[in-house]
This record gives C-alpha cells, sequence and structure tokens, in this order.
C-alpha cells in the first residue's frame, strides 16, 4: 500500500536494486555480479566484463605514465648535473692544437687578412737638437697601412712533451686606399746609424771613441735622415758606414746591409725567430704557453725572471680567464713577455669579454714595482719606457704606448706633438672568458730613439739627453662578426640543454603525478555529476563506484553468515543514492478501484518478494 509523499516509481526502482544488491551479496556459483532483471530473472554479465576493461585501462594508463615519468626525470636530472661537465670536456677537445684539430687550419694562417698601421714622427727641427731651450718638434704622418698575411713554416710536433715547433713568415702588401700618405713620403727621421755607432762607443776608451767621430765625419753623418716612408720601412736604405761595420765586426753584431725598421721582415721567416709552445694536448692548461724561443728556454737579453719566456705567444690561451689573473704577452720586437692586466667587462658582436690592458706595471721598468727591475737593463728612467737595446743589436731602443700613454709626464715634456688618448693608444686584448679565444686585439707599440751626449764624439757633444719617438704601430684585429656567432652558438649549448633538463623533470614530476590527482579530483567529480540522473547506465556505474567504495562496509557484512546486514548497507546506500531533496504530496484525486494482484519475483534471502502495485 502507498503511504502519503511516496512515489510509486522511487518505491519500485528502491526494489529493483535492493533485488540486485541482494542477487549480488548471495549469489556465488559463478553468478557473482550478474544482474537479474526483475521480471524476467536473466543473468545480465556486463559489470564484470565492463569492470576488467576499467581495470586494464587503468592499469595501462598507469604503467606508461609512471614509466614516462621516471624516464623524463631521470634523463632531465643527467643532463642538469652532468652535461656541464660533458661540454666542457668537449670543447677542451676541441680547442687542442694538433694536425687536423678545428683550429689546425685557423692557426697556420687566420682565415682573415690582418693591417697593420705605421704613424711616423717626422722631426721638423734636428737643427735644433743643440739648444737646450728648444724641444724637438714632432709631427705625426699616417697611417702608412699594410695588409699582413702571416702563414707558419717549419712545422715540426713533439709528441714526447706535448709541444709543436715551427717560424712565422708574412708578406706584407702597401694598402694605398686605406693609408693616409704615400711611400714617397719624405720623412726626416733620427739617424740610427750614428746613434747606434755612438752608443756602441760609450764605454770605450778616448781613442777608440775619437774614431768613432772620425769615421762619423768622414762618412758625412749627421744627427738626422731624410728618406722615403718606404726606405724607412720594409726597402731600407744604403749606408757607408754599415757597410764598413760589417767589414770591421762580426756578422752577429752587423747583420744587416741595409738599414730599415722592417728590414728583411717581408718573406722572411728568420727574423723574430723560432717558437716552441704548448699544444694544450696532454694538459689544457698549458695551451699556448711559450716553451722555447730560439731553442732556448729563456731570452738572454734580460736577468733573473725578466728573462723568462712567460705568457702565450698570442694566439692561444689556456679557457677558462680570471679576472684576478693577469694574461701574459710574449712579443718577440721587445724580447720580453708583456703582462695585461683585467680592465673591465665589455661585449663584442653580442659575446661578453675580457678586456685586459697594458697599464703602468707592463711598461715599469722598477720606478714603481721592484719586480721590474731588471727590464732596465742598467739604464735608470721614469716609469713608461722599456729599455730593449740589448735586443737590438745595441741600438738604444725604447719601448713604450704610443704618444707616450701611461708613462710618466716627463717624456711628454722633453718633445711637442704628442697626444695621448686611450682610445688611440691603449694596447688590449679582449677575450671571450670561457674559451679564452681572442675577439678584438689592439698591438700598439711606439719605438723611441734616445739621445745622449758623449763628450768624445763631436756629432753628440754638445746635445741633451732625449728619448726622441721615431714611429709607431698598430695591429687592430677584430674578429669577424660570422666567426664571433659560431662561438656563440656553441657557448649557448649548455644553457639549451640545461633548459630542456628542467622542462623534462617538471613534465615528468606531473606525468608522475596525474594518476593520483585523476583519483583525487576528476572522480570524485564524476560521482557529483551523476547523482541525480535518471539514467540507468549512469546509476549503474554509480552504484558500482558506491560498493567499491564501501566494500570495507559490504565486507564487514559478508562475514556473516545470514547476509541480513550487506542487504540492510546496501538499502541504506541505495536510499541516499536515490533520496530526493523533497518529495511533494500526491494531488487528491478520485481514484479507480484497481485489484491488487501479486506479482511473483525472484528469491532475495531465500524468500518469495510479493511487490504490490497501486
Amino acid at each position: 500500500m502507498l503511504q502519503s509523499g511516496q512515489h510509486p516509481a522511487a518505491d519500485t526502482e528502491k526494489a529493483t536494486v535492493v533485488y540486485q544488491l541482494a542477487s549480488n551479496g548471495n549469489h556465488t556459483n559463478g553468478d557473482i555480479g550478474k544482474v537479474r532483471s526483475p521480471s524476467t530473472g536473466a543473468g545480465v554479465a556486463a559489470a564484470p566484463r565492463r569492470s576488467k576493461m576499467l581495470v586494464k585501462e587503468f592499469c595501462n594508463r598507469r604503467c606508461i605514465l609512471t614509466s614516462s615519468g621516471l624516464l623524463l626525470v631521470a634523463s632531465g636530472t643527467f643532463f642538469i648535473l652532468f652535461f656541464p661537465i660533458i661540454f666542457q670536456d668537449i670543447l677542451h677537445e676541441e680547442l687542442k692544437l694538433r694536425p687536423g684539430s678545428r683550429s689546425y687550419d685557423s692557426w697556420v694562417s687566420p682565415p682573415f687578412p690582418l693591417a697593420m698601421d705605421v704613424y711616423f714622427f717626422n722631426w721638423t727641427n734636428p737643427e735644433d737638437i743643440t739648444n737646450h731651450s728648444t724641444k724637438p718638434i714632432l709631427e705625426e704622418l699616417g697611417p702608412y697601412r699594410f695588409i699582413e698575411h702571416p702563414t707558419k713554416v717549419d712545422i715540426e710536433w713533439h709528441d714526447a712533451n706535448a709541444t709543436v715547433s715551427y717560424r712565422k713568415k708574412s708578406l706584407y702588401y702597401f694598402d694605398e686606399e686605406g693609408s693616409n700618405g704615400s711611400l714617397d713620403d719624405v720623412i726626416s727621421s733620427i739617424n740610427i746609424v750614428a746613434v747606434s755607432a755612438a752608443k756602441r762607443s760609450k764605454y770605450w776608451g778616448y781613442l777608440k771613441q775619437k774614431g768613432v767621430s772620425l769615421g762619423l765625419n768622414v762618412y758625412e753623418q749627421k744627427i738626422n735622415v731624410v728618406k722615403t716612408a718606404g726606405e724607412l720601412l720594409f726597402d731600407g736604405y744604403e749606408d757607408n758606414m754599415v757597410l764598413m761595420g760589417k767589414h770591421m765586426f762580426d756578422a752577429d753584431e752587423v747583420p744587416f746591409d741595409r738599414v730599415g725598421w722592417f728590414y728583411t721582415r717581408n718573406n722572411s721567416a728568420d727574423l723574430i725567430g723560432h717558437y716552441n709552445v704548448h699544444t694544450g694536448v696532454e694538459d689544457i692548461g698549458m695551451l699556448g704557453k711559450m716553451g722555447e724561443w730560439n731553442y732556448k728556454p729563456r731570452t738572454d737579453f734580460f736577468e733573473g725572471t725578466c728573462g723568462m719566456l712567460n705568457g702565450s705567444a698570442g694566439e692561444f690561451y689556456p679557457p677558462g680567464l680570471s679576472k684576478e689573473r693577469p694574461i701574459e704577452l710574449f712579443t718577440p720586437d721587445m724580447c720580453r713577455s708583456l703582462p695585461l692586466d683585467f680592465e673591465e667587462e665589455v661585449t663584442i658582436h653580442g659575446l661578453k669579454a675580457y678586456k685586459y690592458s697594458g697599464d703602468r706595471r707592463a711598461i715599469d721598468n722598477g720606478t714603481l714595482y721592484p719586480e721590474t727591475a731588471c727590464f732596465s737593463a742598467g739604464e735608470i728612467v721614469p716609469s713608461g719606457v722599456l729599455n730593449i737595446s740589448s735586443c737590438r743589436f745595441g741600438t738604444p731602443v725604447f719601448v713604450s704606448f704610443p704618444h707616450y700613454y701611461g708613462a710618466d709626464p716627463f717624456y711628454l715634456d722633453q718633445v711637442e706633438g704628442l697626444s695621448p688618448s686611450k682610445d688611440k693608444h691603449q694596447f688590449y686584448m679582449s677575450m671571450e672568458p670561457t674559451t679564452s679565444v681572442p675577439l678584438d686585439v689592439a698591438a700598439r707599440l711606439q719605438l723611441n730613439i734616445m739621445i745622449e751626449p758623449y763628450e768624445n764624439i763631436n756629432l753628440f757633444s754638445d746635445v741633451k739627453r732625449v728619448f726622441l719617438p721615431v714611429l709607431w704601430f698598430e695591429q687592430h684585429v677584430l674578429m669577424p662578426s660570422e666567426l664571433a656567432g659560431e662561438i656563440g652558438q656553441a657557448l649557448t649549448i649548455p644553457s639549451i640543454v640545461r633548459l630542456c633538463g628542467i622542462a623534462m623533470v617538471v613534465f615528468g614530476a606531473l606525468m608522475l603525478l596525474w594518476i593520483p590527482l585523476e583519483r583525487t579530483f576528476f572522480r570524485r567529480r564524476r560521482v557529483a555529476g551523476t547523482i541525480g540522473t535518471k539514467d540507468p547506465a549512469a546509476l549503474n556505474g554509480v552504484r558500482s563506484f558506491a560498493l567499491s567504495n564501501e566494500k570495507p562496509l559490504l565486507g564487514a557484512g559478508d562475514k556473516q553468515k545470514n547476509g541480513k546486514a550487506t542487504t540492510a548497507t546496501a538499502i541504506v546506500l541505495v536510499d541516499k543514492l536515490l533520496e530526493k531533496p523533497e518529495k511533494q504530496p500526491l494531488p487528491d484525486r478520485p481514484q479507480s478501484p484497481q485489484s491488487a494482484e501479486p506479482e511473483s519475483a525472484p528469491l532475495i534471502e531465500g524468500r518469495n518478494v510479493t511487490i504490490v502495485k497501486a
């Protein structure tokens, strides 16, 4: 019988579900999970098959996501932690100098031409050299640009100590378009032959000095010479006193038959000597360092530590630069190494570079830094010039930076016409810190001749002591943007791999957490969305999910032999699932009497159940 506020369809559906639950809980002989229709009692085996498919699909997804996630996390962690070390080893292998290496061809012959600019100081008042109230007046001429094509010759590899020996040979071509002047320009300069002869006789006896003075007078030597720019540089010019000296002295003392600052340098491999440098094959920290020069591990021109072959030949440096540690460049024109200290970070073609420049310590002779006193070679002069006369066959040549940049003001006060500038006259090297590859190099040096009085030599008896600038040259090499771009691309590989490793770790972690997240959030939402629907298929899924979640409750009831707790628990669950938010009473209207005809139903808990329809 119906009571007030009850709905016949709901009671019928509840009875049907109770029947299914009781049937599932009591049949154990192969009919577990089968659903019997209340009207027909036919068994339906859809639920077990659906459960197996869901379990199989769940296991496949979980296994795939777990294995893929672990693989991504492990791979990403490996790339983050170990790829920088691997990349560094690969980079060091590429930087090592050996036949067939990536850097070998560019080392033998640079892929781009080099330019050398030469500036002369035209001495306009040489006749006033004996007038102590007048300073030498200088006029800068140039630049006279020469294109250099260097190459390595006589290459020999020494595997025993991982070094290579070679000589340098360069071809120079005058670049008329890039020059501000012609090689036919007439220039007044110091007479280097007369100065050298007077300097050589400085510590001789009276008679020998008078003999030198007589020779200078016989060969009509003056304090200056007027020659063309080509003669003063590569062509050279003849001098009768030089020819006489070749007959009077040994060939080592007078090795040339002509006079010129760069004479015999063009297309010659003998002037700047024989090199032996480390290749870095055994120790990358030794890459490019000087081993020997002219078959000796040190020079004979300076004493103590000043004669050591420190630093590189200027082409290779060990990778991994430090701002606290200076770099050293061996220059054969000075027969010594030149230290360069870190100045600042710069950007060249988009690459970060460390700029090392020559400061006062680089050109000190013991005045400011006691450890450089061995470079004075017996001449105590203010800081800013380096005595290399022993390296230039006794000629009193002193090297400085152009226009006496960074030197003591004493030198600027001696002459007129100089104006030092950092942008034009600084000596520097800008290098990429990881590979130590030079990106921008400006090698700038000035040659000066010391003129001093000699009492017994008439030509120099009345002169005052002056450091007279003769010329300065510059080799400014800027790496092409294409080559710098290749270096930049190679250096970005570790960063790219690191970002990829981080992304792999993140995605791998998400894949490992996907199953717990899905079970926690998505299934709960799915259950909430199906409650209240009248779709039988959806209700069956909800009921199956509810039964699986309430397995402990049902399992506890299964232990009771009579099965009453199982049925009672199932009925409570179904009541909760099918509970209506609000039940409206049926409207009062006349009902046509109907005979209550009992309808048979399958057994529930072993008893016949009669469902009465209103």
